[in-house]
């Protein structure tokens, strides 16, 4: 079976896009995870200016996708969270990521929120403006992939509920290892995934130590909390060949280990998944 295995860019910290194009197939893979955004949550800082964004003008836009192209690195697809989904601005912003997503880098899925709607008003314009954002998807021949967030993708149980209630095509389900340990405390990872199996798209594979709320995401293989080959097999049963994204946010507390230091711990991350089985 052919998988595709790729990095998400923010691996690559404040170093950002270009960093990690240039790196990644030193890293024996050649396929990125487009973060279209800046980042500030939990210790990972990564400034806008990193990334291109969907704010970048034709040329420069046009310039990275031809460095991609010189260097062989194909895009699996493009991180455009960030907007609230719960209003017409953040809707509105999530639609123009995905439009620049598809435009300049031909992508087939893209990873973003379902924000933390509080009351049933937000729920209901979540699930509407989901809706919205999906059919400017589908007409593009997109996949929308919600992250395992704090709220309507938070767990198995949320993610089935937002599923039933949004109920299109375009707008299926990222599925964080790491994140699911992190949300939800005594997780069983393996029968959270088995329930959603069908509606997921993109991987996150992201490492911990099995905690809740402990921030500490080394390279895959270091945190010791998750079976990434059990992980596999139930995915291979279904057929699903990835996009499997590799996510490594780094650990709370540590200095910063550097491009050098990001760099090592995403190859480590690529040795620890072919020998789980994902490149055989």
């Amino acid at each position: 079976m052919t998988r595709i295995i790729s990095c998400f860019t923010n691996c690559y910290g404040p170093s950002g896009v270009h960093a990690a194009a240039e790196r990644i197939r030193d890293a024996g893979i050649d396929a990125l995870e487009l973060a279209l955004r800046g980042h500030n949550f939990g210790g990972l800082v990564i400034p806008e200016e990193a990334v291109v964004t969907e704010k970048a003008d034709d040329a420069t836009a046009a310039a990275f996708r031809d460095k991609l192209q010189a260097l062989g690195v194909r895009v699996s697809g493009c991180n455009v969270g960030g907007g609230d989904m719960r209003t017409d601005e953040g809707t509105a912003l999530t639609e123009r990521r995905i439009r620049f997503a598809k435009r300049w880098f031909g992508v087939d899925v893209v990873v973003s929120g379902a924000s933390q709607p509080t009351t049933p008003l937000e729920r209901r314009a979540v699930v509407e403006n989901l809706r919205k954002v999906g059919n400017v998807a589908q007409e593009l021949g997109v996949v929308i992939a919600l992250e395992t967030h704090k709220g309507p993708t938070q767990n198995a149980d949320e993610m089935l509920t937002l599923m039933f209630e949004v109920h299109h095509p375009a707008v299926r389900l990222n599925f964080d290892t790491g994140n699911i340990l992190y949300y939800n405390p005594g997780a069983d990872l393996y029968e959270q995934l088995d329930r959603v199996k069908e509606f997921v798209r993109n991987v996150h594979l992201k490492d911990s130590r099995g905690q809740a709320e402990d921030w500490y995401f080394p390279a895959l293989g270091d945190g010791g909390a998750i079976d990434f080959a059990r992980i596999r097999t139930q995915l291979d049963a279904i057929g699903f060949t990835g996009p499997y994204t590799i996510e490594i946010e780094g650990i709370a507390g540590e200095p910063e280990p550097g491009l050098e230091g990001r760099h090592d711990r995403v190859k480590r991350s690529v040795d620890h998944l072919r020998s789980c089985g994902y490149f055989d």
